[in-house]
């Protein structure tokens, strides 16, 4: 794991609640409503990985994934707590976050057991890497996007790419009767019933944030979020690569020197919007959810 990046929790505030924009991503309703029906359901995903990941921290005896524990659930504790802000900004523009975040629970709730749970928060950790590499690895994405949700997004980008191995290194290190070929086989239907939902419901949310802004979702309206999902930005073709490389068996997630030169972008970008000092010292967040 010499090659694992250093994880650094970063106790930063965005504001998002106190400045709602329904079409904050280029000035674009249904882009930014894509990324919001994704956005809204990471609260309850957040708490639901911290909550899969600590009861091995008692368990397993590696100190580097032991660290990787801590450090992933520091940084996971902060995303919740601007999450949650950026959730009631989205209850500001008049959306159903209540009946959205609802949804995303029951969708959490069918993993049973604590393997099951780690995989899961395994398979969507990957969909957040694959979209944070994307956001990391083309600038000019966020370019003429507000500069509050802008920054949010680029920090929540870099420490997603910095924590993208722990999960998987969670998962290996448990201990387990299986034969090898059962768990393999396990994961793969996991992650793909996984994916599957989580793009799902993100984008049934966005019809529902449209609808609530007073426009009706017709065809011409769908046509749009496909070009926007499979075409520009691409926000779903983008998710094929890293969720395809994860499927390798003995994948054991994200590193190398891609992401070395992403993670080192992302530093120097939240430092060029005045986020610096980049290692930040972070205190506690208040009490991480069990």
């Amino acid at each position: 794991m010499d090659d694992t990046p250093e994880i650094i929790p970063r106790d930063i505030r965005f504001g998002i609640a106190a400045q709602p924009d329904r079409a904050w991503f280029d000035g674009d309703l249904l882009k930014s409503a894509l990324v919001d029906g994704f956005a809204v359901m990471l609260p309850e995903g957040e708490r639901f990985f911290i909550r899969s990941l600590r009861p091995f921290a008692g368990e397993l005896k590696d100190p580097e994934v032991l660290k990787g524990i801590q450090g992933y659930a520091l940084q996971e504790a902060f995303h919740t707590r601007e999450h949650e802000s950026y959730n009631d900004g989205l209850r500001a523009l008049g959306y159903d976050v209540e009946g959205m975040e609802a949804k995303a629970k029951r969708m959490l709730s069918a993993a049973q057991g604590p393997r099951s749970r780690v995989v899961v928060t395994c398979a969507i950790e990957q969909i957040t890497y694959s979209m944070s590499c994307s956001v990391l690895g083309r600038p000019k994405l966020l370019r003429r996007v507000n500069p509050a949700y802008r920054r949010l997004w680029t920090w929540h980008a870099l420490e997603e790419v910095e924590h993208s191995a722990v999960a998987f290194q969670v998962l290996h290190a448990i201990p387990s009767r299986l034969p090898g070929w059962k768990r393999y086989v396990g994961r793969v239907l996991t992650f793909g019933t996984v994916v599957a939902a989580v793009c799902n419901l993100a984008l049934r949310n966005a019809f529902s944030m449209v609808r609530a802004s007073g426009q009706e979702v017709t065809l011409g309206v769908r046509l749009r979020f496909l070009w926007i999902i499979l075409v520009y930005p691409g926000f779903i073709t983008r998710l094929i690569g890293a969720c395809l490389a994860s499927l390798r068996p003995g994948y054991r997630g994200g590193g190398g020197a891609k992401d070395a030169r992403l993670i080192e972008s992302g530093r120097r970008i939240l430092a060029e919007e005045g986020l610096a000092p980049i290692h930040h010292a972070a205190p506690s967040p208040g009490p991480i959810p069990a």
